[in-house]
């Protein structure tokens, strides 16, 4: 069993338009592709949710289209290296993401769960409890949400 669990979608949570704004001029230093898209995770965002996963012991299940990418393995080592606790992903399934977050539920003991996202898909409705809705837009993964997760990581 498995008390606390964090479904982690990344842009939106670790980045932001702001943060893209500040690291333009670096892009281009980068030759190694995992460098480079490992410089698309604001690590401001990282310390945060490390915070979090401090806080509730909180284990990391990646539902980001991240999971997707060819050289996904290599930044889910890396975030571990960095501390983050990933211990799975959601399936692929040909639904929306809470399709894909009641799969994973539904297949493994979980006592609790809060899920951190962008975007708040259609199938989201009974989920919307567990749900901290950050902003793209903003700042991503704030100080605010960070005690809101904690929050629903305590009932």
């Amino acid at each position: 069993m498995i008390n606390n669990i964090i479904f982690l979608d990344i842009d939106g949570v670790l980045n932001s338009d702001k943060y893209f704004s500040s690291i333009e001029d670096k892009e281009d230093t980068y030759t190694d592709p995992v460098a480079k898209l490992l410089l698309d995770i604001d690590m401001t965002k990282v310390k945060l949710l490390l915070k979090v996963v401090r806080i509730s012991h909180a284990k990391i299940v990646i539902s980001s289209t991240w999971r997707r990418m060819k050289l996904y393995p290599f930044i889910k080592e890396a975030l571990i290296n960095i501390g983050l606790p990933i211990i799975g992903e959601t399936p692929f399934l040909e639904g929306q993401r809470g399709e894909e977050i009641r799969a994973y539920l539904a297949d493994n003991q979980v006592d609790n769960f809060c899920i951190i996202d962008d975007e708040v898909f259609k199938d989201y409705q009974e989920l919307e409890d567990n749900l901290i809705k950050t902003n793209f837009y903003e700042d991503g993964l704030t100080k605010e949400h960070v005690n809101e997760v904690v929050k629903i990581l305590s009932k």
